[in-house]
């Protein structure tokens, strides 16, 4: 992932979660604008609903008796844009404001007597009767009106308010999305490099974590592959490097053998070939043991006996050390436990000590098998300056 795949990826992240969160708010705020527009225009029929009642409950017959007096007792509206205007049946407004005739919806009010509450052009109308037959017609009614701009005005005003506090919440999932997008694209860029890195070769390639679980994941699985890999190399490098020192001596003795053979009159060539197939045969069990160190990734330990596993590995050295006019001595205890051990290890191990002893030695060599604290013991000692090796290897027996 290159840095413009990170800006692209940060973009589109980003994007996402504002266009996410404008159709959230738009879902949401267009009905509750709607509720908002209706409530406005309920609570103000009400207020004309109590002005049009308070003005009926001061209409006495004794007031309607006389219509000139009907004026002095109107109560005051609640706002002064509210007008009170009281009709007879006929529609013909008698006193306060509004129109000279009755609108449709006084007519209907003064046939029916059923308050009625609608918008009328550019007016918000509320008509009451004053009678409370609602099976009779309404010798007289009231009409409470006020400009519907007033309600539109305070509509307006929440919805331009509705809309600021939008554009607030859409800037802060901006901000918010723009340091998301940031926490999400840096750490899978640094997993990309890694991933780069990790096929150039570099097996120690360590990703951050970013506390994003998913990208942690994978770096930790990256890394693990990376230690895999890691690991193989230095196998196969371990491999190479004991295959060239732990074949070198086996080859230069089948060699030395089949060439003294060969040189020497009389020499027995039967004995010359089964030591040289002997010797072959030792060749062949390194290889596999090499080869089992090489792509044993557990490190896998069986219970073996270690005295049986000494004795064969020592006997072709015993032959090859009486050639160098050196002699070995093998020491073994008796009822060895049973030692966990990987049996290619411990025989490659003891091929190297061996050698080591055969060309940077002097004198006797001893092998000694011992047990002694739940262990069994491995030594390999020589009388030259580097003369004492030993390996411990835990047994099965419970401690």
């Amino acid at each position: 992932m290159t840095a413009g795949d990170t800006v692209r990826l940060s973009s589109m992240v980003q994007r996402t979660i504002v266009v996410v969160s404008a159709l959230a708010m738009l879902l949401f705020a267009v009905p509750l604008a709607v509720v908002v527009g209706g409530l406005y225009r309920g609570e103000a029929q009400e207020h004309l609903a109590r002005d049009a009642e308070r003005s009926r409950s001061v209409l006495t017959p004794a007031v309607l008796a006389q219509p000139s007096t009907i004026p002095s007792v109107l109560p005051v509206p609640h706002e002064p844009t509210v007008v009170i205007g009281v009709y007879d049946g006929t529609g013909l407004r008698i006193a306060g404001e509004g129109p000279a005739r009755a609108d449709p919806i006084t007519g209907r009010v003064s046939a029916t007597g059923v308050e009625e509450s609608a918008r009328l052009g550019s007016e918000l109308v509320t008509v009451v009767p004053l009678t409370e037959d609602a099976d009779a017609p309404a010798a007289y009614v009231v009409r409470a009106a006020e400009p519907y701009a007033l309600v539109q005005h305070i509509v307006w005003l929440t919805w331009a308010l509705m809309a600021a506090l939008a554009l607030a919440v859409l800037g802060l999932a901006a901000a918010l999305a723009r340091r998301q997008a940031r926490r999400l694209a840096q750490p899978l860029q640094q997993l990309a490099e890694s991933a780069a890195a990790l096929g150039q070769g570099d097996f120690s390639v360590r990703p951050n974590r970013s506390r994003v679980r998913e990208v942690d994941d994978a770096g930790r699985n990256l890394e693990l592959t990376a230690r895999r890999l890691g690991g193989m190399l230095e196998r196969e490098r371990a491999f190479s490097a004991d295959a060239s020192h732990q074949l070198r001596g086996p080859l230069t003795a089948v060699r030395i053998g089949l060439e003294a053979s060969l040189l020497t009159p009389g020499a027995d060539l039967r004995t010359s070939v089964q030591d040289a197939l002997s010797d072959l045969d030792r060749l062949e069990r390194t290889v596999l043991d090499l080869l089992a160190l090489a792509r044993d990734t557990r490190r896998a330990t069986e219970c073996i006996d270690a005295g049986a596993l000494v004795r064969d590995v020592v006997q072709p050295w015993s032959r090859r050390l009486a050639d160098a006019g050196r002699a070995l001595i093998t020491a073994l205890d008796d009822e060895l436990p049973g030692a966990l051990v990987s049996p290619p290890a411990l025989r490659t191990v003891l091929d190297v000590l061996l050698d080591n002893a055969l060309t940077h030695g002097a004198g006797t060599v001893r092998v000694a098998v011992r047990s002694a604290d739940q262990t069994v013991i491995v030594e390999v000692a020589d009388q030259g300056a580097v003369s004492y090796t030993h390996l411990t290897l835990p047994t099965n027996r419970e401690v």
